[in-house]
């Protein structure tokens, strides 16, 4: 037979035929040649060209029993490949053969790229698993049937004790004979039935003399089928009594190991830890490791003695003797124990955590670490818990993990300095973690959606084409403008800098970081002027602040101070949604990032909803839903500690005195009275259905709060130290320190008592907006010495000369031009174009710097369109995307560039009594 005949290729074309072939190998094998073993790894299948193949099963006497038997066309070995296991049976050529011989990457390359191919196999999978179910069961009834013949053909003592033992792990001379009343020497009663019986024999002993004295058991094939025999005879009660007393037979000789096993083969680990337990305890009461096991009043079949004959209680000098090899297999036993049946019984896991330390056991770490990772849900006292990090040291020490084993030392040591602190540390670091996977879920979400262009496969060529057509043309093009050749290249690196920005082809920050390292090589400014960004008091303000946002957000405690917001407020929809409003404002000026804060506003208003009835996306649910999204993330530019993207669009205005925290606020103030009250009004008409089914319970948020305990130390540290900061920042006029050294100020206390610890900073501080920031800042500054600033001023007074006459038109013109920039241009890139390109013509407007940047900030994060702002996108699956469908997101959009022109149109008077605006 050719390929061609082959049901594995019909349907594939000569040309793909031939490229099948290019990955097989042809073999020829006489008959007789073994062409596999059962149990080997498998890493080929076979396709048999000519001959015949038949295939065994490996029996446990070393004798092979026939499966199947394979000829010309049929394939074999598929199934180790396609699972990864070991070869299921032995080959064997019946005839001499020619094979086609594939390995596992031309398998795995072969399925992937012809579907025809991978329907073969999954019916030829489909066909040998009805034919294996087929052969099991018709060899499953043979067997069954030799087996209960030959049981049938014993002494009736002999059936009688194997039936029992059928029900037993395994059994030695001493069980058979006390309790089952069968004396022969054990040598000679395997030997005799060796078909049913088998020895178990330590690895180091393999004697005669020691297996005489060993323990037997049933084959693993026989076993099932006489254990069913026995349960049919006998009740369950019986069956509960003789389990018993085999147990009672093993405890009494010091081996509770065994007795344990007896109920962890039957799935019984409740009763297998009850007898782990009681040995711990007896042992250390008694300073022995021998226990007895507490009897209970069961009825016993008649056949069985009650209690144990005097034969069969062991001397205590072999009791101790067993009793320390039944410690180590009794420990051992404990690796198959599930671990929600093992964790709560925390003095036999600690033995067993200690048992495999000791030993450099592998297998413990599974149990240590859950143990850990779920401490709070089992109550562990703090005691317990220094306890599992030390041992899981020790264990970490023994394997080679030595950088955990400190890790774990160092928790050990915090949890023993101060118990109650580590247990509410212990509690609150659990319940964070679970909010920290939500939110890093729902920001990976975002992040995918947050691009037009991002999946496109053309956006990565289109960019790369942009970026090369910058670069060359202000490179060769004549200057002008008045812009100096170095200019020119400025501006071609930084339209090729925005274009990459748009389609997300490369971090924005390694953006950043190319684009000054073009500057350096291209000899445009000295590397003092690409980097200054990070030398500016502005750039350490905004690491100081990412840091105690961190600490914040590490705490917990805006979780809290949310929950008491709304517990303050009515419990129907309208003063639930004024707690929201509220709990946003208050919670406003903690944190700097619009992303994590509506990352725990959005799902608080979800759960508030499922309270009280709304059902998903109703005007409910997307009213209170979108009131928290706004007045959490959207309300952040009026209060500069709102965004750490309200320092950063300041720090990019040079020479200009940067506003002190009460300054900002004041400043801003009426701006946001407007625009809460536009929004409420606006949002109050948009959701207007909004009954609910029942009142928000306060049984819900007590218990919420009580589930959050006593304020922790972290939080009382992390709160003081805010207010401290704050109240420093408001009084700046009166004591003249920078911001910055403030915000130092308030980051070296956080980590002097430990409410900032290392991991967090590491982890809970954004170091690549800080690394594309910097570069911003720089970006000025090079602007500014290159004279693109000047260029610009005068390039864009010439066509804005019709707008600057009058400040309100002036900001409302910047304000719908940010919107459109933001369908291209998202996020901070926005911010800093925007900026950089408005700021001249705010000077010639007469508006003082803040103005300006107040109402980019306001008009830069819009969210017509979803894929335009982080902060929606964060919000919108926070609540799996339940709590508002984008269609109510977009009329919400729609409404909050309405307020926001309003607000700002609105308060230029405002500004203008204050100075901020000349004209």
């Amino acid at each position: 037979m050719s390929l061609l005949g082959i049901e594995m290729f019909r349907g594939l074309s000569n040309m793909e035929l031939a490229q099948v072939l290019g990955k097989l190998e042809k073999r020829v094998r006489p008959s007789g040649a073994e062409l596999f073993r059962q149990g080997d790894p498998g890493g080929s299948l076979f396709i048999i060209e000519r001959g015949k193949v038949q295939l065994y099963s490996e029996m446990a006497d070393g004798s092979r029993q026939p499966l199947a038997l394979l000829g010309e066309g049929d394939t074999l070995g598929e199934m180790a490949l396609l699972t990864g296991e070991p070869r299921s049976a032995t080959a064997v050529t019946a005839a001499e053969s020619i094979l086609y011989e594939m390995d596992n990457e031309a398998f795995g390359q072969l399925i992937a790229d012809k579907t025809s191919i991978s329907a073969y196999f999954i019916r030829l999978l489909s066909q040998r698993l009805v034919q294996t179910n087929d052969r099991l069961q018709s060899s499953k009834e043979a067997q069954t049937k030799r087996v209960l013949e030959e049981a049938d053909k014993l002494p009736p003592e002999l059936e009688r004790m194997i039936t029992a033992c059928a029900m037993l792990p395994y059994a030695d001379q001493g069980l058979a004979k006390a309790l089952l009343g069968v004396d022969r020497p054990l040598a000679e009663l395997v030997a005799a039935h060796s078909s049913l019986l088998e020895f178990i024999r330590p690895d180091e002993e393999e004697n005669g003399a020691a297996r005489a004295q060993g323990r037997f058991r049933l084959h693993p094939r026989v076993k099932p089928i006489v254990s069913e025999r026995y349960l049919g005879r006998h009740t369950e009660q019986e069956t509960a009594g003789w389990l018993r007393q085999a147990a009672e037979y093993w405890l009494a000789r010091g081996d509770w190991a065994s007795a344990a096993a007896i109920y962890a083969e039957r799935g019984d680990w409740e009763a297998a830890l009850n007898i782990a337990e009681r040995q711990g305890t007896e042992a250390t009461a008694t300073g022995e490791t021998a226990a007895t096991a507490e009897t209970e009043s069961e009825t016993v079949p008649d056949t069985m003695p009650e209690t144990l004959p005097e034969e069969a209680k062991p001397e205590s000098a072999n009791v101790s003797k067993t009793a320390e090899t039944a410690t180590a297999s009794g420990y051992e036993l404990l690796d198959r124990c599930p671990a929600e049946l093992l964790l709560p019984r925390f003095s036999v896991l600690a033995r067993y955590a200690k048992f495999c330390a000791e030993r450099g056991r592998e297998a413990g770490l599974a149990a240590i670490e859950a143990a850990l990772d779920r401490r709070a849900s089992f109550a562990y006292a703090p005691e317990q818990t220094a306890l599992l990090y030390e041992t899981a040291a020790e264990l970490y020490e023994a394997i080679g993990q030595r950088q955990k084993a400190i890790d774990c030392l160092r928790k050990a040591e915090a949890i023993a300095r101060s118990p109650q602190e580590a247990a509410e540390s212990e509690e609150r670091a659990y319940r964070l973690a679970k909010q920290k996977l939500e939110q890093e879920k729902s920001k990976e979400l975002a992040s995918r959606a947050a691009s037009l262009l991002k999946g496109k496969r053309w956006s990565g060529l289109a960019a790369a084409v942009v970026v090369l057509a910058s670069l060359l043309f202000f490179h060769f093009a004549e200057p002008f403008g008045g812009l100096s050749r170095h200019g020119m290249d400025f501006i071609g690196i930084g339209i090729a800098a925005v274009a990459l920005w748009m389609v997300n082809v490369i971090p924005d920050y390694l953006v950043a970081l190319l684009m000054a390292m073009a500057w350096v090589l291209g000899g445009l400014v000295a590397p003092e002027v690409a980097l200054s960004g990070f030398a500016s008091t502005t750039w350490l303000y905004m690491l100081f602040i990412l840091a105690i946002g961190a600490a914040i957000t590490k705490s917990g405690i805006l979780y809290r101070l949310s929950l008491h917001a709304l517990k303050r407020f009515p419990a129907h929809y309208r003063g639930q949604l004024r707690g929201i409003v509220a709990g946003g404002i208050a919670l406003n000026p903690l944190i700097p990032s619009s992303s994590a804060k509506v990352s725990l506003g959005v799902p608080i208003a979800r759960t508030l909803s499922e309270s009280m009835g709304f059902r998903d996306r109703s005007h409910g649910s997307a009213g209170l839903g979108l009131a928290a999204m706004v007045f959490y993330g959207f309300a952040a530019p009026f209060v500069l500690t709102g965004s750490y993207t309200n320092v950063m669009a300041f720090g990019l205005v040079s020479g200009a005195k940067p506003p002190n925290w009460f300054e900002w606020f004041y400043y801003a103030l009426p701006a946001f009275v407007i625009f809460a009250v536009i929004m409420l009004v606006l949002m109050r008409f948009m959701f207007t259905k909004t009954s609910a089914g029942r009142p928000i319970s306060r049984q819900v948020l007590d218990d919420q709060l009580r589930i959050l305990g006593k304020w922790t130390k972290d939080e009382r540290w992390t709160v003081g130290t805010v207010i401290v900061c704050i109240a420093l920042l408001i009084l700046q006029p009166l004591h003249g320190i920078d911001n910055a050294w403030v915000m130092l100020l308030g980051f070296a206390a956080l980590l002097l008592t430990g409410a900032l610890d290392t991991q967090t900073l590491k982890n809970g501080v954004d170091w690549t907006f800080l690394l594309f920031i910097g570069i911003a800042f720089s970006f000025a500054e090079a602007a500014k010495e290159l004279g693109i600033v000047q260029a610009m001023s005068e390039f864009l007074g010439k066509h804005m000369a019709g707008f600057i006459g009058s400040p309100a038109l002036f900001l409302a013109v910047v304000m719908l031009l940010s919107f459109a920039v933001t369908l291209v241009v998202r996020d901070d890139p926005a911010v800093i174009l925007l900026v950089i390109a408005m700021l001249p013509l705010s000077e010639q407007a007469g508006i003082d710097p803040w103005v300006l940047v107040f109402a980019i900030l306001l008009a830069t994060d819009p969210f017509f369109f979803a894929y335009q702002s982080p902060t929606y996108l964060t919000a919108y699956y926070s609540a799996e995307g339940k709590a508002f469908s984008h269609r109510q997101g977009q009329r919400v959009a729609f409404a909050y560039a309405l307020a926001v022109i309003v607000a700002v149109v609105a308060s230029v008077p405002y500004w203008q009594w204050l100075g901020l605006i000349h004209k």
